[in-house]
């Protein structure tokens, strides 16, 4: 440790002030291609740096748009045959308050600060990745989709180091060109830089620094010349896994506690492999079979009190990577294609993945995107989706969409879904202005008619006014096979009138007022269905990052036939009209502890309720953080009584940012199922994992207790992958 501090001392007087190279150019900074080996510790202390142009002109974006960085921040670029290199130096007046908790792969940085590298190797000004490391040199990563948002869940092979110092911190970034999708002939590359400082909640940013832009405005990041030349990408990347899972039996515990056997236990050897190839520079084919999931972190329980299905999150990485290509429609309400309908019946079970190919990338102006799936035993069906995007205007697109399921398992004939779409991201004045369209239709077989949905919408979201208004259709059995629907035969309407003021004084960052925030939703004949309309007298987010908001709520319902809104309790038809107040309390991630409160009270259906949702953190650094959340609604109805629990504990430890452990235990009131998920990973090698999962689940609510000895089910399973290319 004492000889690791005294190389960071001498990195910090080398390449301090007095001896930092020529600045940047206000858009344009070159990379240096440096033949001498570096070494990935998070002390960019080779004497190739020093030859590297130095970027320093970073800008706050908040909390004072336009002023300069409180603190000096150092970038510098560094171009090898392997890939990138990219050097930071964070310097901090304060190096004791630099928040550092988060430890393992892939976790939240909200605590903490960091530092953001994006790249746009395409210079498209659409899409494009993002690489962030905080001072433990923990790694995040993401693709860009566009100006609003990225793919969080993608998992790109790379690496990076960082090194608490005297004078703040250093990183080190090294991502191989093999990550990444450039034209080998292209020598300027679109580039930016962000800095999060937590503990006064400052954002600074080498370009794009105004509110109504930030990181992901690819239009108005900077340029980087000196790419021209790099190596081709690699022919392939594989990765080969295999996997053992020991099952115990499974039981059924009826209400009296007498269990009774399902299935035996068993044991299982599973062996798979993916593929990543590059058949063009900018296209990548995926490749993958005897898919396995079994790494895979549960779904959260959830206790439905509505009268529509749920839409839970995908969590495959076969289907997560590049998904943002596929985004098509309104994804939680109506859209053609929901990864989880391939793979996952009803209840979400896993069908055996028997091979699919997903080829992504650009061709020139158009984005495309074609996936093939074969599914095996029950399903037996071929999944088909197809996606294009072609550049309109500076960010704007317009494309297509089409999605097919077929085979022996699908009974009627293929059934087909296809539709078009575009969006025009326009910046007026410093202001962006959204306008958007899609529409889409549906076929379950020959001799069935085509049904139908479309939505328009134009969207303002900027930082002192954000304004919306959208209207959108859906016939009677519009039903895509890989799609998710969440109503039929509807119009809906929604919109919000948004007004962010910045006040400077008391402590207030911005203020947050609703004019009117709404949800219309009625049948084609124009009776009601269901509305939520919402008023936010007042709101605030402080400089220290607390923030509360107090909301007053209209709501309507109108089912046209009884639903069983929690075990045993039914909801009869009927017009309900109903009015609630809500308080939402949140304390700033960058404390140790800190706390989330939502609480409201008001009518509900028939009578009324009260309903919280309570979430509490504790982050050690590095690196504990612990999770609980508690939601409760109690309500007090016509004909019944009734309270839904839900309760979730999530616990994170990590040794190092390439092996860390999860704890996620589960339980809710309405099932009365206690479940847990543990999962072990290790990080040998970028590209390389290894895993232990256990999995297990006991029915509560037993007049004996929870058989802790005897739970329903209970699975162990161990998985290797080993990443190499030829």
């Amino acid at each position: 440790m004492f000889i690791s501090r005294l190389r960071c001392v001498v990195v910090a007087c080398t390449l301090g002030p007095g001896a930092l190279r020529a600045q940047v150019q206000a858009t344009d900074a070159h990379v240096i291609h440096a033949m001498a080996p570096l070494r990935l510790d998070g002390v960019p202390d080779e004497p190739s740096w020093l030859t590297a142009d130095s970027i320093t002109d970073f800008t706050q974006r908040e909390p004072a748009e336009g002023r300069p960085a409180t603190e000096r921040t150092v970038v510098r670029l560094l171009a090898t045959p392997e890939g990138l290199w990219v050097g930071v130096w964070a310097y901090d007046a304060l190096p004791a308050a630099i928040r550092h908790a988060a430890l393992r792969r892939d976790s939240d940085f909200e605590s903490d600060d960091a530092f953001t590298l994006l790249l746009d190797p395409l210079r498209d000004h659409r899409t494009g990745f993002l690489f962030a490391v905080n001072p433990n040199g923990a790694m995040t990563d993401a693709q860009v989709i566009d100006f609003e948002t990225t793919n969080p869940d993608w998992n790109g092979v790379w690496d990076a180091r960082a090194c608490l110092t005297p004078f703040g911190w250093t990183a080190e970034l090294f991502i191989p060109w093999q990550t990444l999708r450039y034209h080998p002939s292209n020598d300027v590359w679109g580039m930016n830089f962000r800095r999060l400082i937590r503990r006064n909640n400052e954002e600074i940013l080498w370009r794009a620094w105004r509110r109504t832009e930030g990181i992901l405005f690819l239009p108005h990041a900077g340029t980087v010349a000196g790419f021209s030349g790099l190596p081709r990408r690699a022919i392939a990347e594989l990765r080969p896994y295999g996997a053992v899972t020991g099952q115990a039996r499974a039981l059924q515990y009826p209400p009296d506690g007498n269990d009774s056997l399902l299935a035996l236990g068993s044991t299982g050897l599973k062996a798979g492999l993916d593929a990543k190839l590059a058949p063009a520079p900018t296209l990548t084919l995926d490749l993958t079979a005897n898919t396995d999931f079994a790494q895979v972190e549960a779904d959260d329980q959830v206790i439905n009190l509505t009268r529509f299905p749920l839409f839970f999150p995908e969590k495959r990485h076969f289907f997560l990577e590049s998904s943002g290509i596929f985004k098509y429609g309104l994804v939680d309400h109506a859209t053609v294609f929901y990864s989880r309908r391939i793979g996952l019946d009803t209840l979400g079970n896993a069908v055996p993945l028997t091979a699919g190919a997903r080829l992504t990338g650009r061709l020139g102006r158009d984005q495309v995107g074609l996936l093939a799936v074969r599914t095996g035993d029950p399903e037996n069906a071929v999944d088909l989706v197809a996606r294009v995007k072609h550049d309109v205007f500076s960010r704007g697109y317009v494309g297509g969409v089409f999605t097919s399921q077929s085979g022996p398992g699908v009974s009627a004939g293929p059934r087909l879904a296809g539709g078009a779409d575009l969006s025009f991201p326009l910046y007026v004045r410093g202001q962006n202005l959204v306008v958007a369209a899609w529409a889409a239709g549906s076929k379950d077989s020959a001799t069935r008619p085509v049904a139908t949905a479309w939505r328009i919408y134009v969207d303002y979201p900027n930082d002192v006014m954000d304004h919306f208004l959208s209207l959108m259709r859906v016939e009677p059995g519009f039903d895509p096979a890989l799609g998710f629907v969440l109503e039929t035969g509807v119009w809906r309407h929604t919109g919000h009138f948004d007004v962010f003021p910045r006040p400077h004084v008391l402590g207030i960052r911005q203020l947050e007022f609703s004019l009117l925030s709404w949800e219309g939703v009625t049948h084609l004949d124009g009776s009601l269905s269901h509305s939520l309309y919402e008023v936010t007298p007042l709101g605030a987010i402080f400089e220290s990052g607390d923030q509360f908001l107090v909301n007053l709520k209209r709501l309507e319902d109108a089912p046209s036939t009884p639903f069983e809104i929690f075990r045993g309790d039914t909801i009869d038809p009927g017009n309900y009209h109903f009015n609630r107040a809500e308080v939402q309390l949140t304390s700033s991630p960058g404390r140790a502890v800190s706390a989330s409160l939502t609480a409201s009270a008001g009518d509900f259906y028939s009578g009324t309720s009260t309903e919280l949702d309570a979430t509490l953190t504790v982050r050690t650094a590095p690196h504990v953080i612990a999770e609980v959340d508690y939601s409760q609604l109690a309500a007090r109805l016509a004909t019944a009584r009734l309270t839904a629990r839900t309760a979730r504990l999530r616990l994170d430890v990590a040794a190092t940012p390439r092996l860390g452990s999860t704890l996620f235990v589960q339980w809710d009131d309405e099932s009365e199922r206690l479940t847990i998920n543990a999962r072990l990973h290790w990080i040998p090698s970028p590209g390389s994992d290894a895993y232990v999962v256990w999995n297990s689940a006991w029915p509560t609510g037993l007049a004996d207790g929870v058989p802790w000895s005897r739970p329903a089910r209970s699975a162990l399973v161990g998985k290797a992958v080993y990443y190499f290319r030829l």
